[in-house]
This record gives structure tokens, sequence and C-alpha cells, in this order.
């Protein structure tokens, strides 16, 4: 097992298990792989700007699509979308990130289905990279500080309206 390889797969193993995330029992290692590659090329690290990885996405996804309030059609349309995506590209995970990028960038071009499927992954890449950190994404405030982002306050104690 190659060192990366062996990196990506502790830290997903370390999502999964480290809490009471019932999604775990739905979405497949592989389907976590490739929902972090596909994130980090739609949020790719820029000058000024942080990648998924360091934003978590991925984190923010995995706890936020198994709260009772997660949109069901979301929920579906990401774990539908990403086992059709591993359908039809088995060997995305082994090409390099120029070649993910360009097939990412060629699907969504060609097929509306893809298209759905990465906007909405974008969509909630935005939120885990803007809200507050208390969701489990914007680690560190790094989505803010990367904007210069005044926080506002008071800020939530407490996730999804449980009661203080």
């Amino acid at each position: 097992m190659k060192r990366r390889t062996f990196i990506k797969f502790s830290t997903i193993t370390t999502i999964l298990f480290s809490s009471n995330i019932t999604i775990a029992r739905t979405i497949t290692n592989d389907s976590l792989f490739v929902l972090d590659e596909v994130l980090n090329i739609i949020f790719p690290k820029t000058s000024t700007m942080p990648s998924a990885k360091e934003f978590k996405a991925l984190e923010y996804l995995v706890v936020n699509i198994s709260h009772k309030t997660f949109d069901n059609d979301d929920k579906s349309l990401i774990i539908d979308g990403t086992k059709d995506f591993i359908k039809a590209f088995p060997n995305f995970l082994n090409l390099n990130n120029q070649e993910k990028k360009e097939l990412i960038f060629r699907i969504i071009k060609t097929n509306n289905y893809a298209k759905s499927w990465v906007s909405k992954l974008s969509y909630y890449g935005i939120e885990a990279m803007f809200s507050d950190p208390i969701y489990g994404g914007n680690s560190n405030q790094i989505g803010w500080i990367s904007i210069n982002h005044n926080i506002g306050y008071p800020r939530p104690s407490k996730t999804y309206g449980q009661k203080i």
C-alpha cells in the first residue's frame, strides 16, 4: 500500500469510526475516497484559499449528511451519484490530479446528472468552508480567515437547534 493511500485510509477510517455516524453503514470507503478526491479537485489550495482537506469538507459532509435534518434528496444524490461515478470510472483513484480534474470537467460538460452531483458537492463544500466550525467544517476558522471575515456573535454553542 502506498504511503498516500495509507494516510487517506487512516483519515477516512477515523472519520467513520470516531463518532456515531449512521451514514457509515451506507457509504463505502471507496465512496469516501472518491468524495475526498472530488472535493479536493473542486476546492484546490490556492494562494488565498484553503483546500477542501484543510477546511475539512469531507468531515463536514459526513457529519451533516448523517443528521436527521439533512435533505433526503441531497443525500440520495450524493450517495447514489458517488456510487454511479465509481461504476462509470473505476480507475479514478489511480489517475493523477490533472487527469482527475480533466475527467470531472469533461463529465460535467456532457452529463446533467454528473453536473448536478458535482454542483451539490460544491454547495456543501462552500458550506463546509464558511459555516461555523461547530458544524464540522471550517477547521480553525480557516475559511473565515482566508476572506478576512469578521465573526458574528453570538456564535452557536450547540448544533441544529439543540436546547442550550
